[in-house]
Parts: C-alpha cells; structure tokens; sequence
C-alpha cells in the first residue's frame, strides 16, 4: 500500500489543478471579449475544442511511453505558461491579443490533455482495484469544488485587480503546484509499450485493443456519453429558462446552484466503498437514468418542479460521470491508459461538436423539444451498451 502522503499530495494536485480549470473557464473569455468581443470568444472556444481533437492522440502517446509523473509536470507548467500568455492577451491591441489568446488556448489545451492522461496512469498505480471506484467518487467532489472556487475567485479576481494580474497570480500558483508530485512515486515507462513505436503505429495499436476488449470501448464510449449530458445542459439551459419558464438569471443562477449541489452531496454519499460497488454495476443504468432525467426536465414550466426535475439531474449527472471515469480505471490496461483516455477525448468532443451545432442545424427546434431528443438518444445509446456489454460478459 502507497503511503499516505503520496496520495494526500495526488488530491491536493489534482484539487488545485481544476481550480485552475475554473479559472480558464472565466479568465480567457472575459479577456477575449474585452479585445474582440463575442466572435473573439468564439474564436477562442473553437481553438480550443480543436486543438485537443487534433492533438489528443499525441498527448496520449506521449503518456504511454515516458515517465507519467513527469508529463504530468510538463502538462501542468503548459497550462501556466497559457496563463502567462493570457495575462499578456489582456494589455495587447485586438489582433495581437487576439493571436495570443489562441496560442494561449491551445497550450492549455495541449496540457490538460498531457496532464490528464498522466493523472489516470499515477492513480492506477497508486490505488488499488478494490479501492478505486470509492477514491475516484470523493476525487470527483474535489474537482467539482476545485472548479466552483475557481470560477468564483476569477469573477471576484478580476474586479479587484484586473485580467492580467488575475492570469499572472493564477500562472505563479499553477506552477506552485508542480512540486506536489515529487511526493507521487515515480513511474516508469509503462510496460509492454515500445519507446521507438511511432505515433500512427502507437494510436493504432490503443484501436486494435480497444477493438480485442469490448468492455475497454464500452468504458471509453460510457465516458464521452456521460460528459455529452453535461454539455446538453450548458448549451440549452439559458434558453430553456427564458422561453419555457420565463425567467431571468436569478431562475438559471439558482437552478445551476441546486444541480451542483446535490450532485456534489450524492457523489460524496455515494463513495462509501458497499454503496460505491452497488453503483460500479450499474455505471449505464445510471447514464440512462441521466438521460431520463433530461427527458423530464423538458416538460418542466413551473419554476419549483423545475429546480426539483434538476436538481435530481444534478445528482445523476454527476454520479455518471464519476463512475464512468472509475469503471475506466478500472478495466483499461495501465500500459494504454494515455491512449484510451485520448479516444475518450475524441468522443467527447466530437458528441459536443455535433450538439453546439443542433439549434443550427434544426433552427425550428426548442429548447425543450432538444432537450427532449438529446435525452431519448443518451438513453437509446446506454441502453445499447448495456446490450453489448452484458453479450460479451457471458
């Protein structure tokens, strides 16, 4: 068994690390916005989900054939490097500003996707199997509360002194961090990968295995439909307040308040080891539940069912994720572990191109009537790989 130390330093890592990820989730908006506006800010975002679609599976070879705590390292010091470059997009004139801010995109991009690759190998070795699913369910209340702080402290940062210091302070503490993972134990080059395998021959390797082990692409297909929940939310719940209930930012405020509250209560309830191994079983039937869930909030019209039908989503949402994350960890080879996690970050972005494109696509469509057909398919499509699944369990 690790010492004890070495996995308190894993979650104090990781907790800093995704208050850094609410950070950028203000911070490189706010100043894309003020140098160019909204189609700035959209600029912005698209570099971004493009970028790691692009370079996911390099992130993920790289993963699987160097020293993981390293990389990890090396992805957290990119992530503050991108924002130091934002702390420079933020005093620059509009196309200068505009030039960093995705250059600035794409390295954090690029090292979140090293950075969380590297986190999955580190955790497999530091936890045990029969712990897992427990320790990754009170890791995600973590990253939820790393998140929220970090969203909230940016907005309150950049009243008081400005984006650029905001991005600077936010830089230093983002390498502050880094040191935490000498006390990890070390990792070597994961076994059975070759460090002269090319990165074509090394991705289409992770296919071929994903292809042998069914349960491996169920894992990883389980992943991109549960973070795909997510982005259905973000994307129509403005509009659905506004047109379906009739409300203002105190209503959508308030709903988003009660849906990560409740999720981050049922998480942490939830990561007892007997309940966390009742859940393990029933990783899909809680993603179809999620996706039921968003079938019954599009019927919602009243303010107090609607805060009710959500925030029970809230609690489905954020159990989906968090054991579809740990039933990952716990069937994928820790040699491939870089690469699958990589294809993960394929399905989810390609599931959230596709859904920011739906009011473009059906511009007739509500909020509702999408909420509606998001929630039928991610139902359709769990229940689907439950078929699969249980086809190839016998």
């Amino acid at each position: 068994m690790r010492p004890l130390n070495a996995v308190c330093a894993y979650v104090l890592f990781t907790f800093l690390s995704f208050t850094l990820v609410g950070i950028g989730i203000v911070l490189p908006a706010w100043v894309a916005f003020e140098a160019g506006g909204s189609p700035l800010v959209g600029w912005v975002l698209l570099a971004s989900s493009l970028s790691g679609v692009v370079l996911a599976p390099l992130a993920g070879h790289l993963t699987d054939r160097g020293n993981r705590n390293r990389l990890a390292m090396v992805g957290q010091a990119l992530r503050s490097l991108g924002m130091a470059v934002t702390a420079a997009a933020a005093v620059l004139p509009e196309i200068p500003a505009a030039v960093a801010l995705v250059a600035a995109a794409v390295m954090g991009s690029f090292g979140f996707a090293v950075l969380s690759g590297s986190l999955s190998g580190i955790l497999q070795d530091l936890i045990p199997a029969e712990r897992r699913t427990s320790f990754v369910l009170r890791l995600s209340v973590a990253r939820q509360v790393g998140i929220a702080l970090g969203t909230g402290i940016a907005g309150l940062a950049i009243h008081q002194i400005g984006a650029s210091a905001t991005a600077i302070s936010f830089a230093v503490i983002g390498s502050a961090c880094i040191p935490l993972l000498r006390y990890v134990p070390a990792t070597t080059i994961a076994p059975g990968t070759s460090a002269q395998q090319g990165l074509v021959a090394a991705n289409l390797k992770a296919f071929r295995y994903l292809a042998e082990y069914p349960q491996c692409m169920i894992a990883a297909i389980t992943v991109g439909m549960a973070y795909a929940v997510v982005q259905v939310t973000n994307l129509l719940l403005p509009g659905f307040v506004a047109d379906s209930l009739h409300g203002g930012s105190a209503l959508f405020g308030t709903l988003e308040m009660t849906a990560a509250i409740a999720g981050a209560v049922s998480v942490m309830v939830a990561s007892t080891e007997r309940i966390a191994r009742l859940l393990q079983e029933r990783t899909l039937a809680v993603l179809a539940a999620a996706g039921l869930a968003l079938v019954a909030f599009s019927f919602a019209t009243a303010d107090w069912g609607a805060t009710i039908v959500y925030a029970l989503a809230g609690i489905l949402w954020s159990l989906a994720r968090a054991l579809a994350n740990a039933y990952l960890l716990l069937v994928v080879d820790n040699a491939m572990m870089g690469r699958v996690q990589a294809f993960t970050t394929l399905i989810t972005s390609a599931c959230g191109g596709l859904i920011f494109l739906l009011p473009t696509l059906i511009p007739a469509a509500t909020e509702a009537g999408l909420y509606l057909g998001c929630g039928i398919a991610i139902i359709a499509c769990a229940s689907s790989l439950r078929i699969w699944n249980s086809r190839h369990s016998r």
